[in-house]
């Protein structure tokens, strides 16, 4: 458990190279974090496939 993280967990993946660079250019053009935009992104999948989930961090007030 990351003791360093009250509401966040460290995840390790690897991605299509061209995904990762667009992602990438697209968050740094933005100013966005990239921990940000991936929130975002697993939150439309889950809600795309119907998967409920709780937000855990009470700055996440959209669900």
């Amino acid at each position: 458990m990351d003791q360093d993280l009250k509401y966040r967990h460290r995840l390790s993946s690897s991605v299509d190279l061209g995904l990762y660079k667009a992602f990438y250019h697209y968050a740094t053009t933005c100013r966005i974090p990239m921990s940000r935009l991936l929130d975002e992104a697993i939150k439309d999948l889950l809600e795309k496939n119907g998967v409920k989930y709780t937000p855990m961090a009470p700055y996440n007030t959209t669900t």
